[in-house]
């Protein structure tokens, strides 16, 4: 059972980290009351950590999701 949870964490972190990477903007676009757009760039820094944050969470919700499916069939059988 450790085995599978933590390969469901290293596995879910790795996949969320790197779609994260493709698919999160790195700009964030403004429009004000007059219809002007404004582009702001999140620093690497900034940007890579939130990445990584939200790739634990998923990580974590993927292990306890994990966790909650290895406890359902074990009653079941």
């Amino acid at each position: 059972m450790e085995k599978i949870l933590v390969k469901t964490g290293i596995y879910s972190f790795i996949v969320s980290f790197f779609l994260l990477v493709i698919f999160k903007k790195r700009e964030i676009s403004d429009i004000d009351e007059e219809g002007w757009t404004s582009y702001t760039e999140i620093p690497y820094s900034e940007y890579f950590f939130t990445i990584f944050r939200y790739s634990v969470i998923i990580s974590l919700f993927a292990v306890l999701f994990m966790l909650l499916y290895i406890f359902a069939n074990k009653t079941k059988s």
